[in-house]
């Protein structure tokens, strides 16, 4: 008889014997659903077992080929490789899941021996079968719970399981490892400007890649939406395979027509020494992971002890700059720009300047990267918005000045919802009129454009406002772009004017520039001119406006005052 052996919590498993199997009456123990197929498959007997889990009567299925309870769970491969083993005379073990004749799919742990005859070519085929659906479902339900369901990685329950134990037998074992805190530059900005569908087919693409690196699965983490982590058990090779993940990234992604870049940067840490615990570990890469995050691009870092005291005194700054923003500590200095074929003065730009009383002076470079991060970014633009309105307001009375003050803005506040909404609120309150503001976008910000970024910048346009590109040349300059967006004037970054005494190819790159600006029926300004030299070939290559040193270095309002006093 077909003995059925299950131990307590365990899956029944099936133990017979060949000869056992001569008679098949023998084997009709209804503990088991079994089936006898001839050599190609066509179903010849079964038990009232099969019948019962199948759903379908004995009389349907004689004479039936076995695929009528083909599921579609299994690929061609699978059966292929099973009917290559069976029909070379040898006994196959899986499990299979089926469907029953009413749709509903249960799983049978598998066993077919092939009878052979005289020549040793199977004549038919036995197929005893244990149902194991209930296990099934329990697997399935832990694979649920412990994978991210986009991508299939595992998740952030999963990594939490795996350190504990890891932690536990390392400290047994006095071993280390490492983990990879890996964050995607600018995510927000695909699934904005390309759409959440074409983020989701970016994000599987990214775990696919991972698993180039890891075929098993159980190394990549997804613990957020582009936020993942890497487990490396093998210390030694932390730098070699930094490199690998970062090079995943290297190679185009193309989806739906649309090719794009990404970039990645990685914060590590070792246990035991960064950490003893998971939550350690973890903020130890994430505090790593911010100091990458400030290099740009593709970059890693491996947390150091100095990496803790830098994050203190940037939540430190952070607290600072956000009593300076509410007490009106901030200040905002003002650089002339100026006509070159009149001399004179068309306009100013204001520069936000933050000294504090313990700190010092802070540079810009400083502050704002933690503005953004923390999201002050926004409440400091409108401060400026609304001081700059106001001094502009101030002048015109004073001096009967009508001149435009440009103001730099973030890319963040494009994605406010109501930044418009209280730019005009703004101009209400401080009653400035619209032609004397100017808003100033870096390039970098528009790199991802989009619909929606274009139609934010046509209303900007409809208050009256003028807009200007800042940095030209230093981000990705695309023709593009510059021809949708309703742009007035593009400002060409100091590192194109300082590099034009290196020679004839520099000069032509600032021409260019010029030139490209004019056939879009845009004015140029060049910033940070400090020389007559590179005054005069500026206006030998027809540029309007200037900024700089060579005129003016950035003044308070005290003393902007008095430099309009002496050039009335």
């Amino acid at each position: 008889m077909v003995k059925i052996v299950q131990s307590k919590n365990e899956t029944p498993t099936i133990e017979f014997s060949y000869e056992q199997l001569n008679d098949i009456k023998s084997a009709l123990d209804e503990s088991v659903i079994l089936a006898v197929t001839d050599h190609l498959g066509m179903i010849t007997f079964v038990n009232n077992r099969f019948c019962e889990i199948s759903k379908y009567t004995r009389e349907e299925l004689i004479g039936q080929n076995h695929r009528v309870l083909n599921s579609g769970f299994h690929s061609k491969v699978f059966f292929k490789e099973m009917w290559k083993t069976i029909g070379s005379g040898e006994t196959w073990h899986g499990d299979i899941c089926n469907r029953a004749k009413d749709g509903t799919l249960y799983w049978v742990q598998t066993t077919i021996v092939p009878f052979l005859n005289e020549i040793g070519k199977p004549y038919q085929y036995i197929a005893i079968r244990v149902d194991v659906t209930a296990k099934k479902n329990i697997d399935l339900i832990t694979y649920i719970a412990n994978h991210d369901d986009l991508t299939s990685l595992p998740n952030r329950r999963s990594l939490s399981i795996r350190l504990n134990k890891e932690i536990k037998d390392n400290k047994q074992n006095n071993t280390k490892f490492a983990l990879f805190f890996i964050d995607i530059n600018r995510f927000r900005r695909i699934n904005d400007s390309l759409g959440h569908h074409v983020g989701d087919l970016f994000l599987v693409e990214v775990a696919n890649r991972f698993k180039e690196i890891d075929s098993k699965g159980d190394s990549f983490y997804r613990i957020s939406g582009d936020e993942f982590v890497y487990f490396l058990d093998n210390v030694e090779d932390l730098h070699i395979m930094a490199q690998r993940i970062i090079s995943l990234f290297k190679k185009p992604f193309l989806f739906e027509g649309k090719e794009f870049l990404s970039s990645i940067c990685i914060g590590i840490s070792i246990f035991p020494e960064h950490g003893e615990d998971i939550e350690n570990l973890l903020v130890s890469a994430d505090m790593a992971l911010h100091v990458a995050k400030n290099k740009r691009g593709n970059y890693y870092q491996l947390y150091k002890e100095n990496i803790q005291r830098m994050d203190n005194r940037a939540l430190e700054m952070e607290t600072k700059l956000y009593k300076a923003i509410h007490q009106d500590l901030l200040e905002l200095h003002y650089q002339p720009k100026i006509d070159i074929k009149s001399n004179k003065m068309i306009g100013m730009e204001a520069l936000l300047r933050w000294h504090d009383s313990e700190l010092g002076q802070i540079p810009p470079n400083k502050f704002i990267p933690i503005a953004e991060e923390s999201g002050l970014i926004c409440d400091i633009g409108e401060w400026v918005l609304r001081k700059a309105s106001l001094q502009i307001k101030q002048w015109k009375e004073q001096y009967g000045l009508n001149l435009r003050v440009a103001v730099n803005i973030s890319p963040t506040h494009f994605e406010e919802p109501c930044f418009i909404d209280r730019l005009k609120s703004i101009i209400e309150e401080t009653n400035v009129e619209p032609k004397n503001l100017e808003i100033e976008i870096t390039e970098l910000s528009m790199m991802h454009y989009n619909n929606e970024l274009i139609n934010k910048i046509k209303k900007l346009k409809d208050l009256g406002l003028t807009i200007s590109i800042d940095d030209f040349g230093t981000g990705y300059s695309s023709l593009s772009y510059l021809k949708n967006f309703p742009v007035d004037t593009l400002k060409i970054d100091r590192s194109f004017i300082v590099s034009m005494i290196d020679g004839d190819s520099n000069i032509a790159m600032v021409s260019a520039i010029i030139s490209l600006a004019h056939a879009l029926k845009m004015n140029v300004v060049a910033e940070g001119v400090e020389t007559e030299y590179e005054l005069e070939i500026l206006k030998k290559h027809h540029c309007e406006f200037v900024q700089g040193y060579y005129f003016s270095k950035p003044l308070c309002v005290s003393d902007f005052n008095r430099f309009l006093e002496d050039n009335r």
